[in-house]
Parts: structure tokens; C-alpha cells; sequence
């Protein structure tokens, strides 16, 4: 096996030899580019600038229901992302070094919703738009709402505005001109995901969503500590707490565990639950894991250049402890026991049901 060097709070590049040809990133990234798409035509086939519908115009395209993965920031999901675009799903055209789908960074991390709380139609409009995107495309003809969201979102983003949430306009501009999807299956990955769930549960039928989660102990002590910052709010955390060890494991013990109960609430044979060290302990039996929620053979192989070994697990072992509060130790030591168990449980996934997406004006 190929031994590739981390760094620290990174996971290491994985299959650096042939990322881009897999539709990764490519070393360097994809800031500035896109992937090229080619479009679904009636016939099963692709072809440049086709409609995205069939030909005869009187049923829409069929894709599966889509696959999502989130997390806290720095949680690992940059692997299990890497994994899912390995078993065949598209994960969009539009990704960075870390695999988020720039164009669910646009849509849903938006700086006024740090202010304040979504209202149900923003959300509603944000999950119709990103799922066009994602399928037929939204060919520079979002429909007069979604225009006026992109211009008021056009100028909050870098170069034009001091947004700096991972996407830019140039991300926007691929956004709005989406061709639309080379393949059926389609999901992303986006650390974020989680915070939205209930209203991506709500619009998009059939949704299944991965969590994964690190130690909250080792997070405690990460640098990342952007979604604290961002949606502590949610959470009825004090958004303004000065940054601290024990801040973030708060946010990290309250945002897991609203993912969990969402989970099994709403989603009770769609809903995934990874632990970042297990699956750099075990990576196959991960892999297995994964294709069997997507209702793929097991027997599919997993490269052998799989190969996590990350250096800052354990971190917080070289940490003075006493910054943090007894009972939000204790309160995250209850919750990686729980993520112990489900990464643990068997379950039986439904197969994947197409979903109609009709074009929209």
C-alpha cells in the first residue's frame, strides 16, 4: 500500500495520481474553473447543450434521490466524500480542495442567515435552486426569485462583497449557468449540510444524509471553529462568546445531537452515521458500509491507496483538560458513545426510488 504523508488537521491527498479523472479536485484546486457536464438527452446517452428533457417534452428527467454528507468543520468529511464519489455518484462540477460543492456553499452559507434565522420560503427557494443545478440545470433561467436571490448573493461574495465563506462569483456565475447532470446519481458534501437538514428533508423527496463525526474532545481544540462562530444562534448558544476550547465543544455536543435526533426522526432508514477515527481504523469495512446505504454490491473493491493516517487524532491528550467544564466533558463523552454505537449498528437502507425533476420557469 501506498503510505502518503498528512498534515496536521488534513487529511491526506487521496489518490493525488487521478483526483481530477475521478472529478475531484485536482492538485491546485478548481478555484476558476469547472469541470465540464454534459447533459442527459431522452436516450440515456449525453450530449453537449441538450435540453435536459426528453425529446418527445411530455415527462421530465428521472434522477436518484440525492446523497448528502455534512458535519462539523474538520470532522473528516473531505474522506467520506471521497468515498462516495468511488462508488459512482456525481458530487458536483463546482468543488474545492476539501470536495465542498461550492455551489450548496453559495445558496445556504449566507451571511445574513448568521444574523438571523432563514425564513421557510428562503429555504424552500435555496433547495429548489440547488437542486436544478444538480440535474436538469438551471441554464442562466433561475425564474425571476431565484435571479433576484443571486444578484442580492452576487454581492455579498468575493470579489465584489467581504462574504468569505469558500465560494466567490465565479462559483455563483457556474451556479447559474448549470448545463445540468451527466448521470443519475447525484449528492454532495458541504460541513454545513446539517444545519439545514430539516428543510433539506422537507424539499428534496427522498433525501438520504451521512454525519459524520470526530472526537469532541480533539475538535475542542481544532482551529476551525467557523460554524461556532456562524450558527451558534441555532442552537440557543450565545453568538457573540469569545472563541474557546470550551465553546467549540459545546457547539460540538449541541450540533451533533440535534443531527442525531433529526436523523432518527426523519430519516430512520436514510440516515448514516460515520465516526472519523473508525473509518481511518477500518476503512473497508466503512466502504462496505457506505455501498450498502446506497444499495450497491459490497463486493466492490476499494483501492488500495485508501490510506488514512491521520496525525492529530488524540490531539487533545496533549492538552490541559481544566479549560473545560466537567459536565460538557461528560456531555460530550455520552454522545461519543452514542456515535459509537450507530457507526456500529446494522441497518437495512431502502433502494434508491428515481425522482421526477420538472423543468421550472
Amino acid at each position: 500500500m501506498m503510505h502518503t504523508r498528512l498534515l496536521e488537521d488534513r487529511v491526506v491527498e487521496l489518490f493525488s495520481a487521478g483526483r481530477d479523472v475521478l472529478g475531484a479536485a485536482p492538485k491546485g484546486g478548481t478555484r476558476g474553473r469547472s469541470r465540464p457536464v454534459r447533459r442527459r438527452t431522452s436516450g440515456g446517452s449525453s450530449a453537449d447543450g441538450g435540453a435536459g428533457m426528453p425529446s418527445d417534452g411530455n415527462a421530465a428527467p428521472s434522477f436518484s434521490a440525492p446523497v448528502a454528507i455534512g458535519g462539523l468543520g474538520g470532522s473528516g468529511t473531505r474522506v467520506v466524500a471521497r468515498m462516495l464519489q468511488l462508488s459512482g455518484c456525481e458530487i458536483g462540477p463546482r468543488l474545492n480542495d476539501a470536495l465542498d460543492n461550492l455551489w450548496f456553499t453559495v445558496l445556504f452559507k449566507r451571511i445574513d442567515w448568521t444574523r438571523r434565522a432563514p425564513r421557510p420560503e428562503e429555504l424552500e427557494l435555496a433547495a429548489a435552486l440547488f437542486r436544478r443545478a444538480m440535474t436538469t440545470g438551471l441554464g442562466g433561467t433561475p425564474g425571476p426569485a431565484g435571479a433576484q436571490l443571486l444578484d442580492s448573493l452576487r454581492r455579498d461574495l468575493p470579489p465584489n462583497g467581504g462574504w468569505h465563506c469558500g465560494a466567490r462569483v465565479p462559483d455563483l456565475d457556474t451556479l447559474l449557468h448549470s448545463p445540468g447532470a451527466g448521470g443519475d446519481r447525484w449528492g454532495w458534501k458541504e460541513p454545513n449540510t446539517h444545519v439545514f437538514l430539516p428543510a433539506l428533508v422537507r424539499h428534496l423527496p427522498g433525501l438520504r444524509y451521512i454525519h459524520v463525526v470526530r472526537d469532541g474532545l480533539d475538535m475542542a481544540f481544532s482551529h476551525n471553529m467557523k460554524q461556532a462562530r456562524n450558527w451558534s444562534y441555532l442552537y440557543g448558544l450565545p453568538q457573540d462568546e469569545p472563541e474557546s476550547p470550551a465553546r467549540q465543544l459545546r457547539y460540538w455536543t449541541a450540533a451533533n445531537r440535534r443531527a442525531l435526533d433529526i436523523g432518527r426522526t426523519h430519516l430512520p432508514d436514510r440516515f448514516l452515521v460515520v465516526s472519523y477515527e473508525a473509518v481511518c481504523a477500518e476503512p473497508l469495512r466503512h466502504w462496505q458500509r457506505l455501498l450498502r446505504f446506497l444499495g450497491q454490491p459490497e463486493d466492490r473493491l476499494l483501492p488500495e491507496e485508501f490510506l488514512i493516517r491521520p496525525c492529530s487524532i488524540g490531539r487533545a491528550q496533549q492538552q490541559d483538560l481544566s479549560c473545560l467544564p466537567a459536565v460538557e466533558i461528560a456531555a460530550a463523552q455520552d454522545l461519543a458513545a452514542e456515535v459509537a454505537r450507530l457507526d456500529q449498528a446494522p441497518f437495512a437502507a431502502r433502494p434508491f426510488s428515481a425522482q421526477a425533476i420538472p423543468e421550472e420557469d
